[in-house]
């Protein structure tokens, strides 16, 4: 019994040795649910987070701006955002790339709302599908 109390006593410690020493790091798209299961987050946990892991950039060319105006508003209302040009807001340029920023599951998102605009609304929704 006392030789099973040592090692139980050497393994508390060396946890506590463990916890102290500290290992903050940056975690890769691809390594986070992989790490979600090393830290045993509940499996449904992991299935809603794993899209909110995986962050694009997308580059949409040539969207008139009143739809630029739209999508910008569309992924803002869910947390990502979308770098227009600057006359785009007063639609003093016909035309604008965007930069969309987010994560797969604000794009999922904003995919539904765009299919339900007007004008090209879907056509745009199907190109940002088609990126991801």
């Amino acid at each position: 019994m006392i030789a099973s109390a040592k090692s139980l006593y050497k393994a508390k410690i060396s946890l506590q040795i463990k916890r102290l020493i500290m290992k903050d790091t940056i975690i890769s798209e691809k390594d986070a649910v992989k790490e979600m299961k090393r830290i045993n987050v509940d499996p449904y946990g992991i299935k809603i987070m794993k899209d909110k892991a995986v962050f694009r950039n997308l580059l949409l060319t040539n969207i008139r701006s009143p739809m630029a105006n739209i999508l910008k508003e569309q992924m803002l209302s869910e947390g990502g955002d979308a770098a227009v040009h600057s006359l785009v807001i007063s639609c003093k340029v016909e035309y604008s790339d965007v930069l969309l920023m987010g994560t797969l599951a604000q794009y999922k998102k904003v995919i539904e709302k765009m299919k339900l605009q007007p004008m090209e609304g879907r056509e745009i929704a199907k190109r940002i599908e088609k990126l991801l």
